[in-house]
């Protein structure tokens, strides 16, 4: 279980809001029912990730969006400069929100044992805790069972204790920050950001080529189709911890860039980074320069 500082939380309600969101983002969301989620990117004209978030559809013309991001400024914004005529509302609930993370093989198991109910992947579920309204939303896309809380801070605390009293284990920052490199999750304003585009940020599942267009689509579609991808997300391992934002070279020439960094180390002794990493050293095995350390792609 990890408790966010600050995680980007908007509700974005009106009979328009599915349909803008569909044609202003990667994903196929017409077919996101009612009780279903579906995580998606928001890219500029460039083809450069502005920000990644999951969209819940609550209820029938309420949505409830969740970034990792904790500038919930720039999201509010991208959706509101491409709303025009759509009947469509956004309403920023970042500073009265709490978002709460279920991670690992048991997070909807511990989710049916606090809140009642079983939750399937990419579920929503809306439930009542001491009268308060809690969303309970599974996200399937990032390659590990995941569950959101989505709660007042008032009630953070009391939910929190009640999940850990059921077995969820209570996580800091810098352990989550470990697991996320490890399971190689791209990071916002790490691996993506406006600095890169989705397909290099390890963002491709989240990519429906044939759903139309998009904002940044055309740039995206001539990347994927004449393989124009230049770096792509990698884990590297080192002996001592690397310097996010460190140049990475390969026998002097330019060979990427460190993107997250862990100071916590492997059972065996390593530190784990995350780096985009130009495409000739991709392979396993790779040794790379970050500054004066070397390190490996695993």
């Amino acid at each position: 279980m990890f408790v966010w500082d600050d995680a980007t939380v908007v509700s974005h309600t009106g009979p328009d809001a599915l349909d803008l969101l569909h044609r202003l983002a990667t994903k196929d969301l017409l077919s996101v029912e009612i009780g279903r989620s579906r995580r998606t990117v928001l890219t500029s004209a460039k083809g450069r990730v502005i920000d990644v978030f999951l969209v819940a559809h609550t209820s029938e013309n309420e949505l409830l969006l969740i970034s990792d991001s904790s500038n919930s400024d720039r999201l509010v914004s991208a959706i509101d400069y491409f709303t025009i005529i759509e009947d469509a509302e956004l309403n920023d609930r970042t500073d009265r929100c709490k978002r709460i993370s279920l991670v690992g093989p048991t997070a909807r198991a511990v989710a049916k044992t606090a809140f009642g109910s079983y939750i399937d992947l990419d579920d929503v579920m809306q439930v009542s805790v001491d009268g308060d309204l809690v969303e309970v939303i599974s996200d399937s896309s990032r390659g590990v069972e995941w569950v959101d809380v989505i709660c007042k801070k008032a009630s953070a605390a009391q939910i929190s204790e009640s999940l850990a009293a059921i077995g969820a284990t209570v996580v800091d920052e810098r352990n989550f920050e470990h697991f996320r490199i490890d399971k190689l999750i791209p990071g916002s304003d790490r691996e993506y950001g406006e600095h890169a585009n989705p397909i290099e940020a390890g963002l491709l599942p989240l990519i429906d080529f044939d759903k139309g267009c998009y904002v940044g689509q055309e740039v995206i579609a001539r990347l994927d189709a004449y393989d124009k991808v230049q770096r792509n997300v990698r884990v590297l391992t080192s002996d001592t911890p690397l310097i996010e934002g460190v140049k990475l070279t390969a026998n002097s020439k330019p060979a990427g860039v460190v993107t997250s960094s862990s100071h916590l180390t492997t059972t065996d002794g390593h530190y784990l980074s995350l780096a985009l990493v130009r495409m000739a050293h991709l392979d396993s095995g790779t040794e790379l320069m970050a500054g004066e350390v070397g390190a490996r792609v695993r």
